[in-house]
């Protein structure tokens, strides 16, 4: 059998490869790679980088928008949560300012204030105009959101896409609110 050489990635692929390698990391123990299932760049960081918290915002600022996986969990997480972090003022701004104009931001609920994760979204579902229990649910897995996205009226929709803004905005205050949605059960957060 003859070797052929490998086949030289795109030149943005090599670009954000170069640039990883200035961050640090170790050549050979990333890929860069367009996924089509994706429909997105993936960049696969091995445990054999050499990545740490003290290169993330450098891999952070290289990948822009593309999707970092790391084969170490830790430091997925802390990844994730530095992404986070740099998306949360945008986040509570447009949160805030959908919630303002819908008029529903003055007396808002907050979380301190409810004994349960339920209870606490019935009033999110209430300060939105639904119906409690319209939209999250108590399942197996805990908290669910089941939204009904067949057939709604213009007011449904309206109602949706404000309770929409009251859970980012809720989110990005860092209020402590666990639910997952169906679909997703597996992966809801342990009570």
């Amino acid at each position: 059998m003859i070797d052929m050489p490998q086949a030289t990635p795109p030149a943005y692929e090599q670009i954000v490869t170069q640039e990883l390698l200035q961050c640090g990391l170790r050549n050979g123990a990333f890929t860069v790679k367009y996924e089509d299932e994706l429909q997105s760049v993936e960049i696969v960081i091995e445990n054999e980088a050499g990545a740490s918290a003290a290169n993330l915002d450098c891999i952070r600022e290289v990948a822009g928008h593309e999707i970092v996986t790391f084969r170490d969990h830790a430091l997925q997480q802390a990844y994730q949560d530095r992404v986070y972090e740099g998306l949360r003022p945008k986040m509570l701004a447009d949160a805030k300012a959908e919630l303002e104009k819908r008029g529903v931001l003055d007396g808002f609920p907050e979380r301190s204030k409810y004994g349960s994760d339920k209870l606490f979204a019935e009033a999110l579902e209430r300060q939105c105009g639904m119906k409690p229990g319209s939209f999250f649910v108590e399942s197996q897995s805990g908290l669910v959101g089941q939204p009904k996205l067949e057939h709604l009226s213009k007011a449904e929709e309206a109602k949706l896409s404000c309770l929409m803004a009251a859970i980012m905005y809720v989110s990005a205050i860092g209020d402590d609110f666990k639910f997952g949605f169906i679909g997703n059960e597996e992966v809801a957060p342990e009570r």
